[in-house]
């Protein structure tokens, strides 16, 4: 009977220690995640649980920041949750993370015309001239001029007969207004 108590007693120790050994093994990648009250979290949105916010895979897998209200237990917590998502505010931790907030891309846009110690040279500010001063004339001239140099220097070779085609443009003329518009052959005089 003792040998008996023995042999239990030796195999209950080696299935704990096996169990142990497998938990260990199995807990590798997971990372105990505690969060305070006031934190900031995201929340994944599981197609199960959130089936209006995932109906789509281009549709975003997690929102937030949502407040972290309480610990529930070691595993869930409870969120600051608006109630038109229409669920249960406490979610285990597998489905929060933290909310990091990204700095640098909130500030690409504001940024933008900063000088950074990468760029070429001085930063540029937009600079719009009125319509109709005269720098605006003087700019709409001199591309006129230059649209009708490079017409002239590109016309035709001698003995090149073009072939017309209704609805293509065939002939550019300045507007009074410096504007270059065009007209179809058709209407050519």
């Amino acid at each position: 009977m003792e040998e008996i108590k023995r042999l239990h007693e030796r195999v209950k120790e080696k299935i704990e220690k096996s169990n142990a050994s497998d938990q260990t093994q199995a807990n590798k990648h997971k990372k105990k995640v505690v969060f305070q009250p006031g934190d900031l979290v995201q929340v994944h949105l599981r197609k199960e649980r959130f089936p209006t916010k995932r109906k789509s895979k281009l549709m975003p897998r997690a929102d937030g920041p949502f407040e972290a209200l309480e610990r529930v237990n070691d595993n869930a917590y409870k969120v600051n949750l608006p109630s038109d998502y229409g669920v249960s505010a406490t979610f285990n931790v597998a489905d929060l993370s933290p909310y990091l907030e990204d700095d640098h891309l909130s500030n690409l846009r504001a940024n933008s015309r900063q000088q950074r110690e990468d760029d070429g040279g001085p930063s540029v500010e937009p600079h719009h001239e009125p319509q109709g001063s005269l720098r605006s004339l003087s700019i709409r001239s001199q591309v006129k001029e230059m649209v009708q140099d490079f017409l002239h220097q590109h016309s035709d070779p001698p003995g090149y007969t073009p072939i017309h085609k209704p609805g293509f443009v065939s002939l550019l003329e300045g507007d009074p207004e410096g504007v270059i518009s065009y007209m179809p052959h058709s209407l050519k005089a």
